[in-house]
């Protein structure tokens, strides 16, 4: 595997030798194990298999009509279809042999060695050049490819090598070279990806649970988990209650902004979350969330007039020695402030620091909290 991952991303092939080598050299591996993939169980008689290849597949092509679908340019012509089937599908293959090998090397898995297998059939799936040239987009697209994974390790422990490849090719076929795919942008195929892998390990839990094959674990973490169940539950209470009191109020016509430098100091300091308020009453003292270009800026406004029949407003930070160069109109106010909560946005800070604006922030929220969903259902399943 090592020599076909070396080959495939040295970019020393040129033309069809790129696609021909590596494919010839997974079929060969895949030949000389060819004992351990047995012969495919019929469709009809394992259900489990199509839905655990539905709940990969769906998801994009759900989210395709909303975000259009277009042709794939690996299948153009009959000669690109069949070039790029056989390479895709035998590397894939290769992959998930080595895979099920690590997983029946091993025996009985826990959360730590699942994941642990999942990372290294990983770097034998992505270009070195992006694990060398780390960023915050790799960061995030990694979790996403750890969730896949994750959902194939599992299959590896609980299915045969030909279930595990069959679901596998699947999905690969369907996300990879069918003509039609769904057109999504970057983050959103990341998080579709996140839901996707929880969707799969949703319906290997329900299967296994109904045939009573996941049993109930009895360890020593069991009387911590007892003593934490009250928390636990405080825990959850509280976040679903300030879920809906959030749900609420964006729909009421709040919005929650966090502060990001230092021109409101003191009143506003870095990490502050202000909650403002869609009002038109505003006048001389408020503090103001409006739109310049493509940033949110929070100041405070310092005059207001009446021109044209319209309201112009112009601010100032309270740390700045001089007014804003700018007028904002009503249109692009969003609001005025009506609640200061100090600090509660500092995690927020630290991730746009990172991550670098603020839409990349709230993505990588969502891929963090759905990737430790994954984590938590793989637990159950191991």
């Amino acid at each position: 595997m090592l020599l076909v991952y070396i080959i495939r991303y040295a970019e020393i092939l040129y033309g069809l030798a790129y696609y021909i080598i590596p494919t010839f050299i997974s079929l060969s591996i895949l030949i000389l194990f060819r004992n351990y993939i047995v012969t495919v169980h019929s469709i009809d008689k394992d259900p489990d298999i199509l839905l655990l290849a539905l709940a990969g597949i769906v998801p994009s092509y759900i989210v395709g009509l909303f975000t259009g679908y277009g042709i794939n340019i690996l299948a153009i012509t009959p000669s690109h279809i069949i070039i790029n089937v056989t390479f895709f599908l035998s590397y894939y293959s290769l992959l998930e042999l080595l895979r099920y090998l690590f997983v029946k090397r091993i025996g009985n898995l826990n959360i730590g060695t699942t994941i642990a297998i999942s990372i290294i059939t990983i770097f034998f799936e992505i270009p070195y050049t992006k694990i060398v040239v780390a960023n915050p987009r790799f960061i995030l697209e990694f979790l996403s490819l750890l969730a896949t994974s994750i959902v194939y390790t599992v299959m590896a422990a609980r299915y045969s090598l030909a279930q595990l490849l069959l679901v596998r090719l699947s999905t690969i076929f369907m996300l990879k070279l069918f003509p039609i795919l769904p057109n999504m942008e970057w983050f959103i195929n990341i998080q579709v990806m996140l839901v996707s892998a929880i969707f799969q390990l949703s319906v290997m839990y329900m299967i296994f649970r109904q045939r009573n094959k996941v049993p109930h674990s009895r360890n020593i973490i069991m009387p911590i988990n007892n003593r934490l169940k009250p928390l636990s539950l405080i825990g959850k209470t509280i976040l679903i209650s300030m879920i809906v009191v959030f749900s609420l109020m964006l729909i009421l016509g709040y919005r929650f902004l966090v502060i990001t430098s230092t021109s409101m100091e003191p009143t506003l300091k870095v990490g502050d979350l202000v909650v403002v308020s869609n009002s038109h009453d505003i006048s001389e003292g408020d503090i103001i969330a409006f739109i310049i270009g493509s940033k949110i800026v929070i100041h405070r406004v310092v005059e207001v007039t009446h021109e044209s029949g319209s309201m112009k407003y112009y601010t100032k930070g309270d740390a700045l020695d001089h007014r804003d160069p700018w007028e904002i109109n009503a249109g692009e106010c969003l609001g005025k402030e009506i609640l200061i909560i100090p600090g509660m946005g500092i995690p927020l800070v630290y991730m746009i620091m990172f991550f670098g604006d603020y839409i990349s922030s709230i993505i990588a929220t969502i891929t963090f909290i759905l990737a430790l969903n994954v984590i938590y259902i793989a637990r159950e399943l191991v």
